[in-house]
């Protein structure tokens, strides 16, 4: 036990021969995220209307304020303006065009994504309109919302991005001082070493995935202050990341000992991060997307970890299908990949040929 307390502070210590690596590693998710948020669609938008003066104008304007989530924020937020020009934004004006009352709607934005939303709001404000105005006769909506309150898609962002920080810390610390350990021929020393090999793994291991959740947790704080969404549990959280900051450790130090070149490794973890995190249910969960993808998705170990980690963040709702299968295949990953990196050392490194 002495003997790993040293070596574990040993592999603490190459934190100063890669200062700049570290902090990539471990900060760069939470700036990503911090970006990310800032720049996200969000549920409320501004809509500009001409300052009515007319009847019409001002039962748009009542049913644009009524626009939005039976239980969350509101979809519309009129904002009144003089001029009719958009400009480089949007305006409303009401108008009469042979006779007839109409919303017209004028835009200076290129980005038609976000005219779409604008339009559907413009739209959804004359559904109210016109339902107002048949009474009894109009259609009656009637919203059963599968969560008690709104979620915004910043907390579900920001949730998928917490395995990649595990992830990205481990994979890309690990490959880059394994290799860098055959760059500076200070390898030798572990072909000498009379300690077992699988200490020395169990020590590296054991310092990556003490750093992985340290940028995790770097991560949930951060998103826990954009959003004040918090999960129910930090602990079940950082439990569950377990096995992919494994996963990613194991699939670092191969790369070093394959790669045993510092920038080979790093794009490696690097690509295979951003990979898992895109195809692993970044945007949305897996069952939202098309068959093949959500085929492709499941064999992604970064997807049934965010299954479980929804219900920490989304009031107790499950979406793991088949829990029983996701932990074998979680279990099945990581005892893989831990006799792949055994074996590996062995060879490239204790083996007598080398």
């Amino acid at each position: 036990m002495k003997r790993y307390i040293l070596l574990l502070r040993s592999e603490f210590k190459l934190f100063l021969t890669a200062p700049v690596v570290h902090l990539i590693a471990i900060v760069q998710p939470t700036l990503m995220y911090v970006l990310m948020s800032i720049i996200m669609v969000v549920p409320t938008f501004e809509m500009r209307l001409m300052n009515p003066t007319t009847k019409q104008g001002e039962n748009l304007l009542a049913a644009a304020e009524q626009v939005g989530s039976p239980i969350g924020p509101d979809y519309i937020e009129p904002v009144l303006v003089e001029d009719a020009s958009p400009g480089h934004r949007q305006v409303v004006q009401v108008v009469e065009i042979d006779g007839t009352p109409t919303a017209l709607q004028r835009y200076g934005y290129i980005d038609s994504n976000l005219v779409k939303n604008l339009r559907n709001r413009l739209t959804a404000a004359l559904m109210v309109l016109w339902n107002n105005e048949l009474g009894s006769q109009g259609i009656l909506i009637q919203e059963h919302p599968w969560l008690p309150q709104d979620i915004p898609y910043t907390v579900y962002f920001g949730m998928a991005m917490i395995p990649l920080a595990g992830y990205l810390a481990a994979a890309m610390i690990g490959s880059y001082l394994m290799a860098q350990e055959f760059e500076n021929g200070t390898i030798l020393s572990y072909k000498l070493c009379p300690t077992s090999f699988r200490l020395i793994l169990a020590a590296k291991i054991t310092r990556l995935v003490v750093t992985s959740l340290a940028a995790a947790i770097i991560l949930y704080i951060t998103l826990g202050l954009i959003t004040g969404v918090w999960s129910t549990s930090l602990i079940a959280i950082l439990v569950i990341l377990l096995p992919l900051i494994l996963i990613a450790s194991c699939i670092g130090l191969i790369a070093g000992m394959l790669t045993r070149s510092a920038l080979p490794s790093f794009l490696i973890a690097l690509a295979s991060a951003f990979a898992f995190w895109l195809l692993g249910s970044g945007f949305g969960l897996a069952a939202g997307f098309s068959p093949l993808f959500e085929i492709i998705s499941r064999l992604i170990p970064n997807t049934p970890v965010i299954e479980m980690m929804f219900p920490y963040f989304y009031f107790g709702k499950k979406v793991a299908a088949q829990p029983l299968l996701v932990n074998l295949q979680l279990t099945a990953y990581v005892l893989g990949l831990l006799i792949a990196v055994g074996f590996i050392y062995k060879k490239r490194i204790l083996s007598k040929e080398r």
